[in-house]
């Protein structure tokens, strides 16, 4: 057995032990909500307007829509296809509560969206009224993913990997073309 097969064994075998004992109506209905406001990346493209629209995080809104557009692109257009992961509940063959997609699985376009804005914060801003919300709201919609079987714990670490040294990087360039000079 490979390291890959023995990997993709233990994402099956998470995915199946949420689908069989850990789903309730009432906690489905709170990962469809959360799921949804991830859509197409909609409450982080919000929440760099809203950052943009603010004096005081105007630069930290930019480099987090310019991270959210890279990472956008790397994940969704060439890394998904390249890839090529079959969905979880296509490969086990669940039923699953939310739309079926018409892409593949890994990595995981909820979560790389919502961790390319909340690295960018975390790393950027200092007030933790402001970074707390939205690194939970990160937690949840990507937990949301793993939980309605559209995604493996794997596309979703993969994908939180790739947001950190996305963010990462445009924090260190942004710093060293003096666009900011400490946390906000």
């Amino acid at each position: 057995m490979t390291i890959f097969s023995t990997i993709n064994q233990i994402d099956q075998n998470i995915i199946l032990y949420i689908s069989e004992h850990l789903r309730t109506p009432v906690l489905d209905s709170i990962m469809v909500f959360f799921s949804r406001i991830g859509n197409a990346g909609l409450v982080w493209i919000v929440i760099c307007i809203l950052l943009i629209a603010s004096k005081k995080y105007r630069t930290v809104g930019i480099i987090a829509a310019t991270v959210l557009i890279t990472n956008t692109i790397l994940g969704e257009l060439i890394l998904k296809n390249a890839i090529g992961r079959i969905r979880p509940y296509d490969a086990l063959g669940l039923d699953i509560i939310i739309d079926k997609l018409n892409s593949f699985s890994m990595p995981s376009g909820h979560a790389i969206s919502s961790f390319s804005v909340a690295f960018i914060v975390v790393f950027l801003v200092k007030e933790w009224k402001v970074y707390l919300p939205i690194l939970i709201l990160a937690i949840v919609i990507t937990l949301s993913r793993v939980y309605l079987s559209v995604h493996y714990p794997t596309d979703v670490l993969l994908s939180i990997i790739i947001a950190f040294i996305v963010s990462f990087t445009a924090t260190k360039i942004a710093r060293a073309k003096g666009l900011i000079t400490d946390k906000s």
